[in-house]
Formats: structure tokens, sequence, C-alpha cells
């Protein structure tokens, strides 16, 4: 399946990262942005689209911006003609960066300490 990541900072590459290491069987088709301007070329290697350039209207599109933008973000996609994209909300976040870094072994996730699975 492809997939396209809306967002180009921080939130957007940790969203990026998690996939990439859980989800390997996913292709990524690139990041998506609404304006340019402000963001990178690229990020990890895979090319940031202005949203208006990017004609895969089918792909599943994952919003992975701060939560106050998502309506805005949804708007312009269906307006685009994009119409299969989640919203990484703070509990997706939680649950999806919690499995990478716990995959990752870097440490465990608070949840998992929080219960009684301590180190």
């Amino acid at each position: 399946m492809r997939i396209a990541i809306f967002g180009a900072k921080s939130l957007a590459l940790g969203v990026y990262r998690a996939i990439q290491k859980l989800y390997s069987e996913f292709e990524m088709a690139g990041f998506l942005v609404t304006n340019k301007s402000g963001n990178p070329d690229t990020l990890a290697g895979l090319p940031v689209y202005e949203i208006g350039d990017f004609q895969e209207q089918d792909i599943c599109v994952l919003i992975a911006t701060p939560e106050d933008t998502h309506a805005a973000i949804v708007k312009t996609l269906e307006e685009k003609g994009f119409h299969n994209y989640i919203n990484i909300d703070s509990r997706k976040e939680l649950d999806l960066m919690g499995r990478y870094y716990a995959m990752a072994g870097e440490f465990k996730p608070l949840w998992l300490v929080a219960d009684g699975d301590s180190e």
C-alpha cells in the first residue's frame, strides 16, 4: 500500500520513522504540505510535495501535524479530491511511537512502565 504523510516537521518525521520500522510493507510516496514556503524540499530522503502538485488522490494520507490543524487539513484534502486519510491524533501518536521505541529497544514507553512492566 502506498501512503503519504501530511506534514514536514518533527511530528511527521517521527511518524515516518515509526511507520518504516513497524510497517515495512507500506511504500512511502513522500510528504505533503499545504504550501512549500518554510518547508524543506526533501525530508528523510523523500520529496515534499505541495498538495496541489500531488496527483495520487487514491493514496492513504496520514495527517501528522499538531491536532489543532487537522480540521483545516482535512478540508483542504477533501477539496483537492483526497478522501482516504487518517488523523494521527495524540492517542494514535502515543500508541505508534510507543510501539516504535519499544521495538527499537531505545527505551520502554511510560505507559508500559506505568502498567507494572518496569525494568
